[in-house]
């Protein structure tokens, strides 16, 4: 095959000479006239590349360097991922007064590089050996950072232009990353290799457009246990609740293009709150879950039943389910802002169809419930509203108290976003609408 490029010869099919200036410029020299087809296809290339260079994801990876190689390094130097019981006893968390000082925001270094997209979640990394704070930003970015309290380095982002961030979580084990959005499909990314794994879209059945799911926001890793992090729960439209087998391997990471479903749960009505029970009884096989009825399930996930339900009558367009790491309280948020809090012991105790109430009422939030946060030991909890500037509250969970020192009105808030406490409680980040955030270090639980 030959292929001309210039003279009398060089027309297009309907014998016109449109085009014939474009394969003039294929010409390596004035007095070449024609190419054969291998060669003409070479040269089509060079220019379509010249035109539209190829994506960085096409390239090879480099050498480890630069802040992936110094997460990389942190990660080896922190030994075990997985955070374990020290055996001490914790500390009496005082009633009267909150100790805290502020520190240097966590993502200031994001912020001196005009960075400042409004922050929709935070999570701390599982190791009790590192400080690494997870930070997904509304423009689509991920970003590590190793907190000091000082410098706060950033470590590594991750930007994904094909899902709005708003939902990334640490798999348990600490090696990988989920991310979740308003999109039918989810994301996985290793820390150490440093690629992401993109699940295939979740249509639903072909003959049945109900269970096909368009946004996987809420989706909760199980808990440390002999299956640690295998299953993953996700809150689906009309109630249900699907299971997936993201498997152990390395992380889960390279399972979460291929996770099988391995059954799924439904609700009477819409699904509002989702989280795995941590009480070690539980053995990570115990699943919460809250409907906009107001009602509380308790799954095995084993024998995929119902075990307990329980519905407050006097709880109204409930909203938000956090359970405290004993699992002696369950803390219910609503469209008021008003948040109940629960003595999950007596769940149990309590027979079907009767009256279960909770033990506080916290009418501090005026707007909907955006954020319920325990800290680690369960003697804190965070509640908060994005929907109304500085709202932000941090209760003393034995007395079920509202701490009045700390915010004050001179706090620079905003509109609150999340709330994280890291792993043994020394630092509470506090993520704002304005891309900021906060970091302030509770001197209770600082050694």
């Amino acid at each position: 095959m030959r292929v001309t490029l210039a003279g009398p010869a060089a027309r297009a099919q309907d014998g016109s000479f449109v085009g014939t200036k474009r394969l003039r410029r294929l010409r390596e020299h004035e007095d070449e006239k024609e190419v054969g087809g291998a060669e003409y296809e070479t040269r089509l290339r060079r220019v379509f590349e010249s035109l539209h260079p190829r994506p960085a994801w096409a390239e090879p990876l480099p050498p480890a360097s630069g802040p992936s190689s110094s997460l990389s390094q942190l990660l080896s130097r922190a030994g075990s991922l997985v955070a374990r019981p020290t055996g001490r006893k914790p500390r009496t968390l005082p009633a009267t007064e909150l100790d805290v000082q502020r520190a240097r925001d966590a993502n200031m270094v994001a912020q001196q590089e005009g960075e400042a997209a409004s922050v929709e979640c935070m999570d701390w990394h599982p190791s009790a050996r590192v400080r690494i704070l997870m930070t997904a930003s509304r423009d689509r970015t991920v970003r590590l950072f190793e907190i000091d309290g000082n410098s706060n380095p950033l470590l590594q982002s991750l930007h994904v232009p094909s899902l709005p961030l708003t939902y990334a979580a640490f798999h348990p084990s600490g090696s990988s990353v989920l991310l979740a959005g308003p999109r039918p499909y989810l994301y996985a990314y290793d820390l150490q290799s440093g690629r992401a794994l993109r699940s295939t879209p979740w249509r639903g059945l072909s003959n049945d457009g109900n269970t096909a799911e368009r946004d996987l926001s809420m989706a909760r890793f199980q808990p440390l246990g002999a299956e640690s992090g295998r299953l993953l729960a996700i809150g689906g439209r009309r109630g249900a609740i699907h299971l997936l087998d993201w498997g152990s391997g390395q992380g889960g990471a390279g399972a979460g293009a291929g996770a099988a479903l391995v059954g799924s749960l439904r609700l009477n009505a819409p699904l509002v709150g989702l989280e795995w029970d941590q009480t070690a009884s539980a053995a990570g096989r115990r699943l919460l879950s809250l409907s906009k009825e107001g009602s509380v399930h308790v799954w095995d996930t084993r024998a995929m039943r119902c075990a307990v339900e329980r519905r407050d009558a006097g709880l109204f367009g409930a909203h938000g389910l956090a359970q405290s790491p004993s699992g002696a309280h369950w803390a219910v948020g609503s469209d008021s802002g008003t948040v109940n809090v629960y003595d999950a012991l007596t769940a149990s105790e309590v027979q079907d169809n009767k009256p279960w109430a909770s033990v506080k009422e916290l009418g501090n939030l005026v707007t909907r419930t955006t954020t319920l946060s325990w800290n680690h030991d369960g003697q804190m909890l965070a509640v908060a509203s994005r929907n109304k500037k500085d709202a932000l509250k941090l209760v003393h969970a034995p007395s079920l108290r509202v701490f009045a020192n700390w915010p004050t009105a001179g706090t620079p808030l905003g509109h609150v976003t999340d709330v994280r406490f890291s792993g043994a409680s020394e630092y509470a980040a506090v993520a704002n609408s304005r891309g900021r955030v906060l970091l302030y270090s509770l001197r209770h639980y600082v050694q």
